[in-house]
């Protein structure tokens, strides 16, 4: 059986964006994904990539976060206004979300794309991670970046029936346990994480802050799942000093391409030879 190349895409709101330099040094080096498994904003650069698993189509991905902005993730300020008065369990809709998901992603569900993508989410009942590998992207989407009290939580139909979604992350940034769970004897795994660990003190600046720094406090510390013998797991990890400022400040995606593309070197470099070539 032959080896696999499972990329697992972690959350990390606008860091996200040194993924696309992840991406375009492992897809230089001639490795591209068999698998994609996302969470949050990972999740959207997962199926931006199940549906166009070209090299060439990275400059489009680049193109698309260099156009991004807090605007174009959640609309206009003035709703957050309207959604309190009202008094909505979120901030943002997710209506300028899922029309971006639209415009990203031109394959409408998760099991028509060319490499096979799970994306994570988590029940918000149980507090589990959840990993979806069918179903209606701008939906699940949705679901895996909807940031308690910032976006709405998605109900999503499972096995079990309806339940309801939120982001990620709150079960896991890095969802190692969804490429765990699909890994076999041989495969190699390659994580790009963009996560940052937040530091001590930090200056909280907003609402928004304070709810990251709790989520990413809830997650940290858990057991990473185990893989099955003889998977190699090897680590892309975006530099954790490099501060880029909220989780919706778009204006450092240049350097985070840069600080991506360092990472994905770095990993390449801790990979011989002869293993790339197995």
């Amino acid at each position: 059986m032959s080896r696999r190349n499972i990329f697992v895409l972690s959350g990390g709101g606008s860091r996200g964006a040194g993924q696309v330099g992840m991406l375009r040094v492992l897809g230089e080096a001639g490795i591209f994904p068999d698998v994609l498994v996302g969470g949050s904003v990972g999740a959207i650069n997962a199926c931006f990539m199940g549906s166009h698993p070209t090299l060439e189509a990275l400059d489009e991905l680049a193109e698309r976060w260099l156009g991004m902005s807090e605007e174009v993730l959640c609309g206009r300020r003035r709703g957050v206004v309207l959604n309190v008065a009202r008094r909505r369990p979120y901030l943002f809709s997710a209506d300028r979300f899922r029309r971006m998901v639209a415009a990203w992603v031109p394959t409408y569900h998760l099991e028509d794309l060319a490499i096979p993508v799970r994306v994570a989410t988590t029940d918000i009942a149980t507090g589990r991670p959840v990993h979806h590998d069918r179903g209606y992207i701008p939906d699940v989407l949705a679901a895996s970046a909807a940031l308690p009290a910032i976006f709405p939580p998605v109900v999503l139909r499972g096995p079990d029936g309806p339940m309801t979604h939120v982001d990620a992350g709150v079960a896991e940034n890095v969802p190692l346990s969804g490429a765990a769970a699909v890994a076999r004897p041989g495969d190699r795994v390659w994580v790009l994480d963009v996560t940052r660990a937040p530091s001590t003190p930090r200056i909280l600046r907003n609402p928004l802050d304070v709810l990251i720094a709790s989520l990413a406090a809830s997650v940290r510390n858990r057991d990473e799942p185990a893989f099955p013998d003889g998977t190699e797991i090897v680590r892309c990890k975006l530099d954790e000093s490099y501060d880029c400022g909220p989780v919706f400040d778009f204006s450092h995606t240049p350097e985070l391409f840069r600080l991506g593309e360092e990472a994905a070197a770095a990993a390449l470099e801790s990979v011989t030879d002869a293993s790339l070539a197995a």
